[in-house]
């Protein structure tokens, strides 16, 4: 397992690719998960993203990028159209070696504002996957979609069985999951043996007026057990690309709240409960002055701690590879 970075996380330095690629490296760390493919070429040029990739490997570093979200409803544009895309972006991607991309079905918080039923959602997606099957199949390339915001392990679960796991697996992002209140270790076993990209973030979730906030934490200062949750992944994928994904923000998850709770038929008494349990641990933490008050801390600009947020990080994880001979 390689640590790297979603680029996400340093997305206002405003670096090009090769910039981005040598300010990683400088940081020391392994690789990049670029977003959306026309960021590194816009025309999709075939030469470029060579090129891209031939500089990457010649600093010993990995490439992984992104593709559309997968929900027509979003694209809002003719279905063809967003068909189409995605099939260029997916040869382009396949004509260098990038054959595991990320990608997630909506991006936002569908799953309880959209007017259509977040089971819709899911449903055009993998009416929209089973259309690019033959496309995908004939690319070698499977889409990785991530535990977003609205997308739980169990969405991706169905539509993983409905289009196939040679085309579809996940992107895990081990802190989203406590965004729809899955526990991140019971949220790894399930998605263990289709995980082939990641998003490791932590996040330190509290009690909340509505139910429990997650903030983001670099890795090892939240509530995410990455001592159980990497062995989990590692038995499956022990070449698995660990991409770090950090940002500040707090995320409400409203457990309180009956719309809620029925937005979340998937999720079990139990499982629940282990988010309140991780809830109460934070929760004891900020008010025995263990971590600092949540709010004060967000007011902190991110670039102001983001390289150290990203040591921590780092530092945590190959420390958790090694105790487990992973790394």
């Amino acid at each position: 397992m390689r640590i790297g970075i979603d680029t996400f996380t340093i997305r206002d330095l405003n670096k090009n690719p090769y910039e981005t690629l040598d300010y990683i490296k400088g940081l020391g760390f392994e690789g990049a998960q670029f977003g959306g493919i026309r960021s590194l070429s816009p025309s999709l040029d075939t030469g470029e993203l060579k090129a891209l990739d031939d500089y990457a490997k010649s600093k010993g570093m990995y490439i992984y990028t992104s593709v559309p979200p997968l929900d027509p409803y979003l694209h809002g544009g003719p279905y063809g159209e967003l068909k189409e895309e995605i099939k260029r972006q997916v040869a382009a991607a396949a004509s260098v070696g990038w054959k595991e991309l990320h990608t997630c079905v909506n991006g936002g918080d569908a799953r309880y504002s959209s007017p259509e039923p977040w089971s819709e959602h899911i449903d055009a997606a993998i009416r929209l996957l089973l259309d690019l099957g033959g496309a995908l199949r004939d690319c070698g390339c499977r889409v990785n979609i991530e535990t977003h915001g609205a997308e739980t392990t169990f969405d991706i679960l169905r539509i993983i069985e409905a289009v196939g796991e040679d085309i579809c697996g996940v992107c895990l992002d081990s802190a989203n999951t406590l965004v729809n209140a899955e526990d991140p270790v019971l949220a790894a076993k399930r998605v263990a043996p289709y995980t082939h990209l990641t998003h490791l973030k932590d996040g330190l979730v509290y009690f909340s007026q509505n139910g429990i906030m997650r903030q983001g934490k670099p890795p090892g200062q939240g509530s995410v057990d990455f001592e159980q949750v990497l062995p989990i992944l590692g038995e499956y994928s022990p070449d698995l690309p660990l991409s770090i994904e950090d940002h500040k923000w707090l995320f409400e998850a409203k457990i309180y709240d009956a719309d809620w709770i029925r937005a979340n038929p998937d999720l079990t008494p139990y499982e629940l409960g282990q988010c309140v349990r991780l809830a109460w641990e934070g929760w004891q933490k900020i008010q025995e002055g263990a971590l600092p008050d949540p709010e004060t801390y967000e007011a902190i600009p991110y670039l102001d701690q983001m390289e150290e947020r990203l040591a921590i990080g780092r530092d945590h994880l190959r420390g958790v590879l090694e105790r487990h001979g992973l790394a």
